[in-house]
């Protein structure tokens, strides 16, 4: 019975840490009637519904009238846009093409089939309405409001032309749509302490090719505008992260915190993003220097340029969390100067919805420095006590790899049969096969982890994790210090409720805060690796949740110890 209670304990510690740790993920309530915020939302959402009735390419007509809409909308507030054109060819973006991706990779043609290179060009032509010479017109519309006194300012970018597949309800429309209320709340504000920069680009799914020819036209820019906002979409739904920033961010992401009721970013996002073969407008913008920021909504990826990414199937939820950070980070720099001084990165996540965590680059090294030499350090009085023995901490050790590359390679096993027996595409999000995966695998580490440490002290079974924990903190801080703070702050953690040990009240409330708070830091990790790199990840989510799931079974499920010496007393969770 006492086995059950401890085992329904690390089940409730656990998914409260869980829960905990994906409430900043969920984007906000849709505004009713009484609120604030709902004219701006109501008006937001006519003018999405009005700009996604059909799929609107580069070039197309379609795309002209969405202009026309939208340039209609800038005039009714008074205001005046500048469209700036610029004439690409089917040659200019193969070139392109090739200059950022390399030449791409042919099978060898068919009899009848076109030769590859036309094979290649064919497809640039279905991307976008090229006419009769193969070329194509983007019109960036650009519309700055002056701030009295300075000629310091802030940018806001968002794409209006869609894949040919999709009337790109949430890329990017939405994002179109929520830039249109953010000018609509300034364009009567005479005290703006900073020019206010909005850029509805063309050509983004082009290959960005307006926002290369915005920047190469105008560099001027570069000594003006302090900060880029970038807004995208690759999913439809979930809150909006802020997935990448510049080099040297701390002020830029900070700048972010004091602007956002809501804040959802994680600073290990930017690494994982440059590791894939994508690239937005802010990707320009970097290359040429400047500092900025990009949003997207990573969830709902299975309606990323299809028909489906429609006005309809939009969550509304997703809608005004866009709604919300683009009307404030305007009104925050229109308010507030972003200054870029400090020029070090940073390491950031939320604590919950509504407020950012954000440490220097410098913190998060003294962090790390902090949490290894607290693990030798207790190692080594451990074993000098005769406490723990070397040869359990390899036995103990082992076993907790051993679980690590075992989850993986079942994963590997389970995924690869399910996406063949269902006919599921690996480049998508199914998050029924996911969770089932992870919760199957979950459920076997912990009752797994549970009987191998049952009869162990729990300094004993903290013996066995503190080497890969001391592995992960060193390797994190030298290869990936982004996301460091997850193996630091558990080990620091596991390590104070091993010392509280002697006092039983005070080991198990240490130990329930500390277990829901290792759930709270690993969920959101182990789910945004999934949701930004989709199925084929499953087994390095699975890896990686056997160590938050091993150190809840050595806090919970291992005898106690009284304050009399190291004998074992009376074990807290064993049978009778």
């Amino acid at each position: 019975m006492h086995r059950i209670a401890a085992m329904s304990l690390i089940i409730i510690v656990l998914a409260t840490g869980i829960w905990l740790g994906i409430q900043p993920l969920k984007p906000p309530s849709p505004p009713s009637e009484s609120d604030a915020d709902y004219p701006a939302y109501h008006q937001m959402m006519a003018n999405l519904k009005a700009m996604t009735l059909a799929p609107h390419p580069s070039g197309s007509e379609e795309l002209a009238s969405v202009r026309a809409y939208l340039l209609a909308q800038i005039r009714a507030m008074g205001l005046e846009a500048t469209i700036e054109k610029v004439r690409y060819t089917v040659a200019d973006v193969e070139a392109d093409i090739l200059e950022r991706n390399g030449a791409p990779k042919f099978n060898n043609n068919h009899v009848g089939e076109p030769p590859p290179a036309d094979a290649f060009k064919d497809t640039i032509r279905r991307r976008a309405h090229f006419d009769e010479n193969d070329e194509v017109v983007l019109q960036n519309i650009l519309v700055k409001l002056d701030a009295p006194g300075t000629d310091r300012g802030i940018l806001l970018s968002a794409h209006y032309d869609t894949k040919p597949t999709t009337p790109g309800a949430a890329d990017d429309m939405i994002s179109v749509s929520a830039m249109l209320e953010a000018m609509r709340e300034q364009a009567d504000k005479a005290n703006l302490r900073s020019d206010l920069y909005f850029l509805f680009t063309d050509g983004e799914e082009l290959g960005a090719l307006g926002a290369k020819a915005f920047v190469q036209s105008h560099p001027e820019l570069l000594d003006t505008i302090d900060l880029v906002v970038n807004f995208e979409a690759r999913g439809n739904r979930g809150g909006l992260l802020m997935f990448e920033t510049s080099d040297d961010n701390l002020d830029a992401v900070r700048y972010f915190q004091s602007a956002s009721s809501r804040p959802l970013a994680y600073s290990f996002t930017t690494a994982l993003y440059r590791r894939m073969p994508n690239g937005t407008d802010l990707t320009h913008y970097l290359k040429a220097g400047y500092t900025g920021l990009n949003f997207a909504a990573a969830e709902g990826v299975e309606h990323y340029h299809r028909l489906s990414d429609s006005f309809e199937n939009l969550d509304r939820g997703t809608a005004y969390h866009f709604l919300q950070t683009v009307m404030e980070m305007a009104n925050h720099a229109a308010s507030e100067p972003f200054q870029d001084s400090r020029r070090q990165d940073s390491l950031y996540f939320p604590l919950f919805p509504g407020h950012l965590a954000v440490m220097s680059r410098a913190a998060s090294y003294a962090l790390s420095a902090a949490a290894a030499l607290f693990a030798v350090w207790w190692m080594i009085v451990q074993i000098r006590t005769d406490k723990v023995r070397l040869r359990m901490i390899f036995v103990e050790a082992g076993w907790l790899l051993g679980g690590v590359v075992g989850a993986a390679l079942f994963s590997w096993g389970i995924v690869f049969g399910l996406t063949r027996l269902m006919q599921l595409d690996e480049s998508t999000n199914n998050d029924t096969v996911f969770l089932s995966v992870i919760l199957a695998l979950g459920a076997c580490v912990l009752a797994a982890g549970s009987l191998l440490v049952r009869k162990l002290s729990l300094r004993q079974a903290i013996a066995g994790l503190v080497p890969l924990l001391l592995l992960l903190i060193v390797g994190s801080a030298a290869l990936f210090q982004d996301i460091s703070y997850l193996f630091s702050f558990a080990t620091l953690g596991i390590l104070v409720v091993a010392l509280l040990d002697r006092y039983r009240i005070g080991r198990w409330i240490a130990t329930a805060v500390v277990g829901a708070g290792i759930g709270f830091l690993y969920a959101p990790v182990c789910w945004l690796i999934y949701v930004l790199f989709m199925l084929p990840f499953a087994p390095v989510v699975a890896a990686i949740s056997v160590i938050p799931i091993s150190m809840a079974a050595a806090l919970l499920a291992t005898t106690s110890k009284d304050a009399s010496g190291p004998n074992r007393s009376a074990a807290l969770f064993t049978s009778s």
